[in-house]
């Protein structure tokens, strides 16, 4: 991974909502709606959110699909736990 996607990545995860947004999936361990996100991260609402969503999917730390109305968010867990991983191990 290039010290520029990983620059990409960790800013991202330097806003405290993308963290949330992040963390809250985590925790969930399966996808969830932007409803969802919007009340377990505590957004405002999902205007926010959506904002965030882009950023946090540019980074490829998420991935958005369409079912329905809804609209589904998965985290990319290989990624971040990729990105962790270089950061502890960089010499």
């Amino acid at each position: 991974m290039s010290v520029e996607q990983q620059a990409k990545i960790f800013s991202a995860l330097s806003d405290p909502t993308r963290l949330r947004i992040v963390q809250a999936l985590q925790a969930a361990e399966k996808e969830m709606t932007g409803s969802e996100l919007v009340e377990k991260a505590g957004i405002s609402g999902l205007a926010l959110l959506c904002h965030h969503w882009k950023i946090l999917e540019e980074a490829g730390l998420i991935s958005k699909k369409r079912e329905g109305q809804s609209m589904l968010c998965s985290l990319n867990r290989e990624l971040l736990d990729h990105s962790m991983h270089c950061l502890t191990n960089s010499h």
